[in-house]
């Protein structure tokens, strides 16, 4: 359901929304490919993403531990 205070589009009666999508090189798709144990830059954990808010790359997402700096 929207709030009231939902950001709107360019036209009227239209809404912001974010789109996520899977692409064929993700670990998903591809276990053992490119990010098997690392994640593009715009990943995020989806059970992160809430309404009004940023996802947060966790390492559910990255595929393992963060490296240590």
């Amino acid at each position: 359901m929207l709030r009231a205070d939902a950001p709107s589009g360019e036209v009227p009666g239209t809404f912001a929304r974010r789109v996520f999508w899977v692409k064929d090189h993700d670990r998903s798709e591809q276990p053992n490919g490119l990010y098997k144990t690392s994640a593009p830059s715009e990943a995020v954990d989806p059970r992160t993403v809430e309404p009004g808010a940023w996802g947060q790359l966790t390492e559910r997402a990255w595929g393992s531990p963060f490296p240590e700096e």
